[in-house]
């Protein structure tokens, strides 16, 4: 049995995004005795699963402040982190149908006046960036040069290397039993290990996923997140597209991922309507579809085929089916708990990836200085107590759509 320390300064579950860049920020400020406790391996949990889409659009401000302000990691990933993390600038297209013209109008100024590099474009620029698309369809578009994709496994790889070289241990396969709290149950004190060892602490990080819910109910704390079903499909175009966009279609509520290396294109359904939930029992043991549904993948097809007529020799490749973590406002946790010394950094319902490097900084703030010091951006739409409140953060300008909260 490998042997963790007896102690450490800050204890932080779960060594997916969040987990690693959250532990790197923390040791960057100088906090010596880390450690990071992951149940599986690096990156396995919801950070495997992401489609790894990179926009600044949001009708949220504060969702665009972050992505913005987390576009230069994925840029300058190597000089900040020391790897490359896969970061395809490939572009990101948006489009939206008549109805959301003059809301997606204003989303973008909204967007520019926060540093986004985005403008309107027209239906001949997108014929350009997009063969084979039917524009005719749509009421408008949004493109921004700098966005498109990149690896979430690489980027935590990165964010994981980083943090052990500035000391802070990660043991794999070791995940967390329970919370320990004082006798009072007012203050952590520790974490029991799933391998019967105990560190005693006083600041837990639960950057868990949807087993946050557990252990957090596990010390008192309710913590509602749960596994959202997502469905996604690549497909062959059939034929050349060369380099394309990723693309946020909020016509068809669906969203494409292109792969540079192969010219495949990953198929994302966007329409939350009627989300699918996975029972938690289910989930903490990896027991749910690892493919995705005949109807599932029927309804995708259809749609990519709506949206792109022209390329009618397109053919499935392969499925999955993944899960969000999600809450019920879409909106994630960075906070504090009634817990003294237990901090939430979950639930971040497919917005984690492209937010990473600032929601590591943000965690580390609210740890070392009890708020946010990252400009323009609160922490008080992420507390715990919103629901309770009555106090949920809303789009400045909301599409008509059935996946606002996405978006």
């Amino acid at each position: 049995m490998n042997k963790l320390p007896q102690t450490a300064d800050a204890v932080i579950i779960g060594a997916g995004l969040m987990g690693c860049s959250t532990a790197y920020e923390l040791a960057k400020r100088d906090v010596k005795n880390i450690v990071v406790l992951e149940k599986n391996a690096i990156g396995s949990g919801a950070t495997g699963q992401s489609s790894g889409v990179l926009r600044g659009h949001y009708s949220y401000e504060i969702l665009t402040r972050m992505a913005i302000q987390s576009l230069d990691t994925f840029k300058h990933a190597k000089e900040i982190l020391g790897t490359d993390v896969g970061y395809q600038p490939v572009g990101y297209l948006f489009g939206v149908d008549h109805e959301n013209v003059e809301t997606l109008k204003r989303n973008v100024e909204m967007q520019k006046k926060n540093g986004v590099n985005t403008g309107m474009v027209s239906k001949e620029e997108v014929q350009k960036l997009y063969p084979y698309m039917d524009t005719d369809q749509f009421g408008g578009f949004a493109f921004e040069p700098e966005g498109g994709y990149g690896d979430p496994v690489l980027l935590s790889q990165a964010y994981a290397d980083a943090a052990r070289s500035l000391g802070v241990k990660i043991k794999q396969h070791c995940g967390v039993k329970k919370i320990l709290t004082s006798e009072d149950g007012s203050a952590i004190v520790g974490v029991e290990t799933t391998d019967n060892q105990t560190i005693f602490t006083t600041t837990v990080v639960v950057a868990a996923g949807v087993g946050a819910h557990h252990l957090m109910k596990n010390i008192g704390v309710d913590v509602p997140i749960r596994g959202q079903r997502a469905q996604l499909i690549y497909v062959d175009p059939g034929t050349e597209l060369g380099t394309v966009p990723s693309f946020g279609d909020f016509k068809h509520d669906q969203y494409i991922k292109p792969e540079v290396s192969s010219g495949h294109l990953l198929l994302g359904n966007a329409d939350h309507a009627k989300p699918q939930f996975i029972d938690p029992a289910d989930y903490d043991a990896d027991n749910y579809p690892k493919h995705a549904t005949d109807e599932a993948i029927e309804k995708a097809i259809t749609k990519f085929l709506t949206c792109f007529p022209g390329l009618e020799r397109a053919k499935l490749l392969a499925s999955y089916s993944a899960a969000y973590e999600a809450t019920p406002d879409g909106i994630p946790y960075i906070g504090h708990t009634p817990i003294e010394g237990a901090y939430l950094c979950t639930g971040f319902s497919g917005h984690g990836y492209k937010i990473t490097p600032v929601v590591g900084k943000l965690t580390a703030d609210l740890i070392l200085e009890g708020e946010s010091k990252q400009e323009g951006i609160s922490l008080a739409p992420f507390r715990l107590t919103r629901f309770a409140e009555n106090d949920l953060l809303k789009p400045e300008n909301p599409y008509t759509t059935t996946i606002n909260s996405h978006v």
